[in-house]
């Protein structure tokens, strides 16, 4: 029940401002030619809590992951799955469902020789999405570098210390090759990544939704403003590698300050 109401959450509450937008309330017209533009600011701060809200629904304060059987993973993201194994990677468990909202099945891979996470995952939504990414995680939990292919899953503000490189539509075997040139440009930096484990995934996992929902929370409406501009925009600072992004270089400062 609670996911199906997700799914077409957007769907209502798209329609509720539109039709609050084209049909204000009656109280407002005793401010005269103001209430136009009352009537938009009110809309636009309820567009904003409203997303603000479904952001927080998907970096819940306890991460829950649970295992489900493969009859449950659909055959393309068993295929995505085994794209990935390819390259190094071996499981980090069975297939969870990870209950943000809506939910989504994950598959979760630790690299046999490099200190790097992949996970792979289809969302649940009504038109469903699959992608995946590679995460390592700096020495300290002080921050991580994801390298992933979507412009979806990097709109959301970093928190400190969190690097991200973008690469729209790149392939797994591809994207693997420019996270490891990522972790190249770290060392040489003086960053180095931690060791990561298929024991460690979940609880890495669920503590990097903690730093990013305590960096949401501590200004909800601004951070959902700048998410809700990239979305509809797609100018992201992650684009491409670390080595050309100006928001890696004030990451990597960060970093080295605190150590």
């Amino acid at each position: 029940m609670r996911d199906l109401f997700y799914k077409f959450a957007p769907w209502i509450f798209g329609f509720l401002l539109g039709w609050l937008l084209w049909s204000p309330p009656v109280w407002l017209r005793s401010l005269g030619p103001a209430s136009h533009a009352v009537n938009l600011l009110l809309c636009g701060l309820l567009l904003l809590s409203v997303i603000a809200w479904l952001i927080l629904a998907n970096l819940p304060a306890r991460l829950a992951m649970d295992p489900v059987g493969e009859h449950e993973v659909h055959p393309e993201l068993r295929s995505l799955g085994d794209r990935i194994a390819t390259l190094g990677f071996l499981p980090a468990g069975p297939p969870w469902r990870v209950n943000v909202a809506p939910s989504a099945i994950l598959l979760g891979f630790v690299h046999e020789k490099q200190p790097v996470y992949a996970t792979a995952f289809r969302t649940e939504h009504l038109k469903a999405k699959m992608s995946f990414d590679f995460v390592s995680l700096v020495g300290g939990d002080r921050g991580g570098l994801t390298t992933n292919p979507s412009l979806d899953g990097a709109i959301l503000p970093a928190a400190p210390g969190e690097m991200r490189q973008v690469f729209p539509d790149e392939e797994p075997e591809k994207l693997f090759q420019r996270h490891l040139q990522g972790i190249v440009y770290l060392r040489e930096r003086g960053i180095h990544c931690r060791e990561v484990s298929a024991a460690m995934l979940q609880q890495d996992f669920a503590a990097a939704i903690a730093r990013q929902r305590g960096m949401f929370l501590s200004s909800p409406l601004v951070y959902t403003a700048i998410t809700l501009w990239r979305s509809a925009t797609k100018q992201l600072p992650f684009l491409g590698s670390l080595r050309d992004q100006k928001v890696a270089g004030d990451q990597i400062s960060r970093l080295l300050a605190s150590s």
